[in-house]
């Protein structure tokens, strides 16, 4: 597991110099930190043997939440 943070830390560090680099947008730094924080998250749930769920059981449990579904 500490393979794989210092994988996505190594690769945040090279990246983000790059954009800082390039000047890019604000937006551009928010769409960047989520697609990471989703992927290094699946990431740490599989190095942990932990299966993340799946988009229809989170969808479930939404609807459940809300009460349309019992």
């Amino acid at each position: 597991m500490a393979i794989v943070l210092a994988a996505f830390i190594i690769l945040s560090l090279y990246d983000l110099q790059r954009f800082i680099r390039k000047k890019e947008q604000a937006k551009v730094f928010v769409i960047y930190a989520s697609l990471m924080a989703a992927s290094l998250t699946v990431s740490l749930l599989l190095a942990a043997d932990k299966r993340p769920a799946s988009p229809a059981q989170l969808i479930e449990w939404i609807l459940k939440m809300i009460g349309v579904v019992k």
